[in-house]
């Protein structure tokens, strides 16, 4: 076997095996220890259809079937009263016609997912052929310890900076994709975090992330405190390559839900080959007694287009993911509504437009709760526009997804 899947399979196998071995252990030391671990996770598998959009720009024009199988791991150790290590692995393996066009067509396709975003190499693709590829990462693996007024973690973990709904610019250490709806937890990033709590109210936290260069890393501290019924915030740092400053609010008016975020970025060396930029956003929610809610956000991007035709995708070019990058629109709308129908059917719908082109997408999505642990979710992602719009070059996807708990 192969070194490199021999590693990966070791990876795959280590909650497993302490999970086990914990379990078959006899003295009651051993099953103190036990109790102080939690193991969880699911597996899910999501079935698509993808329809290109009639344009020169796409790769086919045929309708393709997609498929993947998801499995994730949610590891906990209260090693004592302070101190917590977590760990949490995804194991992803993809499989159809679209893998197979992936494969073929894209230049990159499988270096990009071996990349690890973060500093710590922490993603392998165990194996891969013209037709599939089977993918594992942690997404967290960090130490937490809590010493009085202060909380320290060290490791990958989530630093959630974000008080919006819908889009986060105050989330500069680790942004995430609004259309990427099977990843509920969200990423996370390689750093230290240190927090001190003034009082019950207030907090200063500062992080670092590192990276192999200066102009990779990033390093941020924020001040938090409530006044008159609001949560505020407000932060400076520096995040690859970028100076960067900004806050945000959460609270509301007469039972609505009202939130915003802003951030400003300044290129902090001659070298980076973009402007200043602002982005912010401002939301709102409201649920009626019968349960239906419904919510609207905007976001406002300095650096985005315009205009009624442009090249949108060359916003993202050979660029990560990251709150620069949350819409390639200068203006974004927002728009969802969700309803409780049965104690164990929920449905929901959103949809974003771009008021400069006219451009749209829709987000209809129903699930369906059979049991306590198995879910059973339909969905579909549909984005319409004329060729060289925001959300006119992509075409639609419908997806069935079964996800089991355990």
């Amino acid at each position: 076997m192969h070194v490199k899947t021999i590693h990966i399979v070791f990876r795959i196998g280590f909650l497993i095996l302490v999970h086990l071995s914990l379990r078959a252990q006899v003295p009651e030391q051993k099953k103190s220890v036990w109790k102080n671990m939690q193991l969880n996770g699911y597996v899910k598998n999501l079935t698509s259809v993808i329809v290109p959009p009639n344009s020169s720009s796409s790769l086919t024009n045929e309708w393709m079937s997609d498929n993947l199988l998801h499995q994730r791991f949610n590891y906990w150790w209260f090693i004592n009263n302070n101190l917590k290590l977590e760990a949490a692995m995804r194991n992803r393996l993809y499989f159809g016609e679209a893998q197979k066009l992936k494969y073929t067509f894209l230049p990159g396709y499988l270096e990009s997912m071996e990349s690890d975003p973060s500093w710590l190499d922490l993603t392998s693709v165990v194996a891969s052929d013209t037709s599939y590829l089977l993918h594992t990462t942690f997404d967290r693996l960090n130490f937490q310890g809590t010493f009085g007024k202060i909380e320290i973690r060290l490791g990958r973990q989530r630093i959630n900076w974000g008080t919006s709904l819908v889009w986060n610019p105050n989330d500069i250490f680790n942004a995430y994709s609004l259309f990427d709806f099977d990843y509920e937890e969200r990423p996370g990033t390689d750093a230290g975090a240190i927090k001190y709590y003034l009082n019950s109210s207030a907090n200063v936290e500062a992080v670092y992330a590192p990276s192999d260069s200066l102009k990779g890393s990033s390093t941020a501290i924020k001040y938090q405190f409530n006044k008159a019924g609001y949560d505020w915030q407000g932060f400076a740092g520096f995040q690859k390559g970028f100076w960067v400053a900004g806050g945000g609010w959460a609270g509301e008016i007469k039972g609505a839900g009202f939130r915003g975020e802003f951030t400003q970025f300044v290129p902090a060396f001659d070298y980076i080959p973009f402007e200043s930029q602002l982005v912010a956003t401002v939301d709102f929610d409201y649920t009626f007694n019968n349960s239906l809610r419904l919510s609207g956000s905007y976001l406002y991007n300095s650096e985005g287009l315009d205009t009624k035709e442009g090249n949108y995708g060359a916003f993202f070019v050979n660029r990560q993911l990251s709150a620069q990058l949350l819409s390639p629109s200068m203006h974004s709308i927002y728009a969802g509504a969700g309803y409780q129908f049965a104690p164990m059917f929920y449905g929901n719908f959103f949809t974003i437009l771009n008021p400069s082109d006219l451009s749209f997408f829709l987000g209809p999505a129903a699930s369906y709760t059979v049991s306590n642990n198995f879910e059973v979710m339909l969905t579909a992602q549909f984005f319409s526009g004329t060729p060289n719009t925001a959300y006119g070059d992509y075409g639609s996807q419908y997806y069935l997804r079964f996800k089991w708990n355990f």
